[in-house]
């Protein structure tokens, strides 16, 4: 370390943030979390600096813990940002040329979106060949339960961290389709790991149809998803098994370019 940084660690230095950097970082590297004692006798701090730190970034959703085994793990909330800051472009990038060649085979627009807390985020889009289309910002958030990019990144989550996020939503009622309870959630999402795509039967704007996938990391984590959006004349339900396989099929290439290995 230089005399410069020696000088600056020994006036700003703050410890408990200091020591609450270490706990998070440490735990960057125990996926399945470590509990309170394993923290202390790694990291060599006391027991009450320890809990008051823990306690503070589970309060402000930066860790979660499970109360069954006691493990403190990093939280989605705090994943989520180091996908914001630093794989966002990566994924976006990796995914534009799939985009493009998934909208030259069926036509219609190709959306990629990321799960940001209990929203969605539109990352990119590719616009559909036809003159009627639906066009969606970047950075337009979505909700989770009527929409394809939410369930397709739910489905494959861990079982602990969607039942967090799902008993965190609230099932408001966009049209006549939409899914308005938790338990029909749960079915609709078991349906998608089975089918490996997500259908949104015009459950967010009526008579708009979207069916989708989820792109994996190397982890085998879901990190986003895409999906094409049509108006239900162009996009009919018997098309969605047929259509859903090949948006599957993009929606891997991506998530093999990620490092992904398969399950």
């Amino acid at each position: 370390m230089t005399a410069e940084k020696e000088d600056l660690k020994s006036n700003y230095n703050v410890p408990n943030l200091e020591r609450g950097l270490q706990i998070i970082e440490l735990l960057a590297t125990f996926p399945k979390g470590l509990t309170l004692s394993e923290i202390i006798q790694t990291l060599d701090v006391t027991k009450s600096s320890a809990f008051r730190i823990t306690n503070t970034l589970i309060f402000k959703n930066y860790l979660q813990k499970n109360e069954t085994t006691k493990k403190i793990t990093l939280s989605r909330k705090m994943l989520t940002l180091g996908i914001s800051s630093m794989n966002e472009q990566s994924i976006v990038e990796l995914s534009i040329d799939i985009m493009r060649a998934l909208r030259d085979e069926l036509k219609e627009s190709v959306m990629l979106g990321v799960v940001l807390g209990e929203m969605g985020t539109i990352l990119e889009q590719v616009s559909s060949s036809y003159p009627v289309k639906l066009y969606v910002e970047q950075g337009t958030r979505f909700y989770l339960h009527s929409s394809v990019g939410g369930k397709s990144i739910l489905a494959f989550m861990p079982e602990e961290e969607v039942t967090s996020i799902i008993n965190s939503l609230i099932f408001t009622k966009f049209t006549d389709n939409t899914i308005v309870s938790k338990k029909a959630f749960k079915e609709e999402i078991l349906e998608v790991q089975k089918n490996g795509y997500a259908i949104d039967n015009g459950e967010d704007i009526q008579g708009i149809h979207c069916i989708g996938a989820p792109i994996f990391n190397e982890s085998g984590y879901p990190v986003a998803a895409i999906w094409i959006t049509a108006p239900h004349g162009r996009l009919p339900r018997e098309d969605f098994e047929k259509k859903g396989k090949i948006i599957a099929k993009y929606a891997l290439e991506i998530s093999l370019k990620l490092g992904y290995l398969g399950r």
